[in-house]
């Protein structure tokens, strides 16, 4: 099958993910992107700074200008930040490859930041009170918090604690693996700064087991069955890609071939993976026979499970090398870290092969996104 329009990816990587208040805690997000920029492109010789076009990030504030006067471009080249919570990175590659698709752009540097350790205080304007979060859904919608949608999800679909804890275990499992076997290589870039080097991960959990989950209280309901062990930690990340026409005379990791991205209600957010999939399939007139692997952001383990059930999916096809509950979830950089993994695995094959990279968005939204291989165009 060929795609109209493919986009070309010259590089897709990311760095290694760290917790809330861990070993980014005193790294800007601008910073983070400084150093991953100048590593892909000193990998990248072909590619020079002047012949980027846009830089389009995703974030949950305005970071993107930012990174980009950091990290060395010209003041010349206009930069803005996409805010669409989880989806912010892939809706920021989305809109890069939209540019590029038009001819209002040539080459764009994409993906996302997220430093949630240094996120701004925000106040109630009423009680002048930190407040956990901003509201995702307004009158008359309920403005439930994610988890407890994860736990009314839970019960709805009969998704036992046990269950997500086995889901999250095998998640940390498979990370381990992947990790051990030396398998991210291309993938992840480290930090590296004056007499401090980043190379690892710093939330997946070798020596997890089913006990220590079982152990974990409702972290968000009395009774409920989502805990700090089967829900994706809080995290500091990075991811980048580096997006071109296919007429520039670069060196492609992978294509850009389309997107879907569907809305349902608020409180059903957790199904918008599963209606993202299901729409791009159809889009592409594809089955999942024709799909070698796919990248789904782990929010919940409930979310997780009912996208496997659901798409009767194998460990094989689907976070191959673990996902987000092992690795974490730096917001806005989720997006590309899911397209860094996903093109990691594809060109793994060495075959012509496609890829989805798929996550829900809280306000109730679902992504995907379908990757070609760096053979497939050829």
């Amino acid at each position: 099958m060929s795609f109209k329009n493919p986009v070309g990816i010259i590089a897709a990587n990311r760095l290694p993910i760290g917790k809330i208040n861990g070993f980014y805690k005193k790294i800007s997000p601008e910073t983070l992107y400084q150093n991953l920029i100048k590593q892909q492109f000193n990998k990248n010789l072909l590619l020079k700074k002047a012949d980027i076009d846009y830089i389009i990030l995703g974030n949950v504030t305005n970071l993107a200008r930012r990174c980009a006067l950091k990290a060395g471009f010209s003041s010349q080249v206009p930069a803005f930040t996409i805010d669409q919570q989880c989806g912010s990175g892939l809706t920021a590659m989305i809109s890069s490859a939209n540019y590029i698709i038009s001819g209002e752009a040539s080459v764009i540097c994409t993906g996302g930041v997220e430093s949630t350790s240094q996120a701004n205080i925000v106040l109630d304007s009423e009680s002048y009170q930190p407040i956990n979060r901003f509201k995702m859904a307004p009158e008359p919608y309920e403005d439930f918090d994610m988890g407890t949608i994860a736990d009314m999800t839970a019960l709805k679909y009969n998704i036992p604690r046990s269950v997500q804890d086995l889901y999250a275990l095998n998640s940390h499992k498979k990370a381990t693996q992947a990790i051990e076997g030396k398998l991210l290589e291309n993938e992840v870039f480290p930090y590296q700064d004056e007499g401090f080097t980043i190379s690892s991960d710093q939330t997946v959990r070798p020596k997890s087991s089913m006990e220590a989950l079982s152990k974990l209280t409702p972290a968000f309901t009395t009774n409920g069955t989502a805990t700090a062990g089967n829900s994706c930690p809080i995290n500091d990340g990075a991811s980048s890609i580096i997006l071109s026409s296919t007429n520039n005379p670069f060196d492609f990791q992978g294509y850009y071939l389309g997107q879907t991205t569907i809305a349902l209600s608020p409180s059903d957010f957790l199904l918008g993976p599963i209606k993202a999939t299901e729409k791009l399939l159809q889009k592409f007139n594809l089955k999942l026979n024709d799909i070698e692997a796919i990248e789904l952001n782990e929010a919940f383990a409930s979310q997780a499970i009912l996208f496997q059930n659901y798409f009767k999916l194998d460990d094989i096809k689907l976070n191959a090398y673990g996902g987000s509950l092992a690795f974490g979830h730096p917001y806005g950089a989720t997006g590309g870290i899911l397209i860094s993994r996903l093109l990691n695995r594809l060109n793994q094959v060495q075959k012509p092969c496609l890829g989805i990279a798929t996550l829900c968005v809280a306000g109730g939204m679902g992504i995907s996104v379908l990757i070609g291989n760096q053979w497939y165009q050829k």
